[in-house]
């Protein structure tokens, strides 16, 4: 059953967005793991304010008293980054548990810190009263400071195990969108690159989209049409011969301006040298076949008596015409070509130039004539170094 390309693009965007999400997901995790984190660095910061408060030298009161005071206010601040509200406690961590433990060390470092203010005020009669009051406060701060560090080094290891299974997920759903999606396009690009070639040689094809399917038969059976007056068909190639090719322009009616490309193959005399004639005209029908795909209503394609293609195309400005020359000879370039000899590649050489309505098509097909070996004396096609000058398309 063939595939539609709509769908495999709207299902990749939908893969992309669900791998988005879990990136996402993931970040928002890992961000919750960076505040856990920081709310056991709060805790350890503790211990050391305990200890600098504990190992102050009372021998100096003013000094002692800066110091204790500034201690005691960084252990208020830590005792409240200590419990900074997250966005994913809910999901891992109990409420009831955490704010337990929360009211147990505030009341525990408000103990403290207020023992440790009347230690450092107090006078040398009291002060190992004093001091031993603060150690026993110390202690049952001490002790709630580890089981808050327990408590916080148990949801940072459950956050983890959880970020690992999300990047386990994510890892998973990117490698199976990477090798399907992969198949795909491939499937997609093999497509393109057949209607882009034109294989019309009687070779069975097959396709694996739909989309491509439609414009494949379409051009197989536009290729396939049979002329009213064989007279005015190249028989090589199935397009108009020359006095086809005036007599479809003249038929046709333009308000644009008209510009003429010759295109020649290179080495053509070394190629009907070394190829049968059936492969040659196998050559000019696939050549036709590519540049048809360029044509628009008003634009005539003919094949000539001496084998060169001219395409008279009618464009608004002359850099579309040059635009759509060049992606012809681009499109030929990267083709191959089917030979009773095997797969081959060519070259065009193309002669370019404006064709005014006073202008015969003879005349201007002969003034390409002469852009072409011009172009071919300077090493094959040059429309793309001609482009920006004027005068090269007169």
């Amino acid at each position: 059953m063939l595939i539609s390309i709509r769908k495999v693009f709207f299902n990749l965007k939908v893969g992309l967005l669900i791998l988005g999400i879990g990136l996402g997901v993931l970040g928002a995790q890992l961000f919750q793991i960076a505040q856990y984190s920081e709310r056991l660095a709060a805790l350890k910061n503790q211990h050391l304010l305990i200890e600098k408060i504990v190992t102050t030298d009372l021998n100096d009161p003013k000094m002692a008293a800066i110091l204790i005071n500034g201690a005691v206010a960084e252990i208020a601040l830590s005792v409240k980054l200590s419990g900074e509200e997250a966005f994913f406690d809910s999901f891992v961590a109990s409420n009831e548990e955490q704010a337990s433990l929360l009211r147990s060390l505030k009341v525990s470092s408000e103990g403290f810190c207020d023992n440790a203010l009347i230690w450092s005020a107090s006078q040398l009669q009291t002060r190992e009263a004093e001091h031993t009051r603060m150690m026993n406060a110390r202690s049952a701060y001490l002790a709630d400071i580890g089981h808050m560090m327990d408590y916080q080094i148990h949801i940072i290891n459950q956050s983890i195990s959880t970020a690992k299974m999300t990047t386990i997920i994510i890892f998973c759903i990117g490698l199976a969108l990477f090798l399907l999606y992969r198949y795909r396009l491939n499937q997609i690009y093999r497509d393109i690159d057949l209607v882009c070639s034109v294989d019309t040689d009687g070779e069975k094809k097959s396709v694996a989209t739909q989309e491509i399917d439609f414009v494949f038969k379409r051009l197989l059976r536009k290729s396939s049409q049979v002329a009213v007056s064989p007279n005015l068909i190249n028989p090589k190639s199935g397009l108009n011969n020359e006095k086809g090719l005036m007599s479809s322009f003249s038929s046709k009616k333009s308000g644009n301006t008209v510009f003429l490309a010759l295109f020649e193959i290179d080495h053509y005399i070394s190629l009907v040298n070394t190829l049968p004639a059936e492969d040659i005209n196998g050559i000019y029908k696939k050549l036709g076949d590519m540049i048809s795909m360029y044509e628009q209503p008003f634009d005539v394609l003919g094949h000539m008596d001496d084998d060169r293609l001219v395409f008279l195309i009618s464009r608004n400005t002359k850099q579309l015409a040059v635009e759509e020359c060049e992606r012809i000879i681009q499109s030929v370039e990267e083709s191959n070509f089917s030979t009773s000899k095997g797969l081959i590649k060519i070259t065009l050489s193309v002669g370019f130039l404006l064709k005014p309505p006073s202008k015969a098509i003879d005349t201007a097909v002969q003034e390409a004539l002469q852009l072409v070996k011009k172009a071919q004396e300077g090493g094959g096609n040059r429309i793309a170094q001609l482009r920006e000058r004027s005068d090269s398309f007169r």
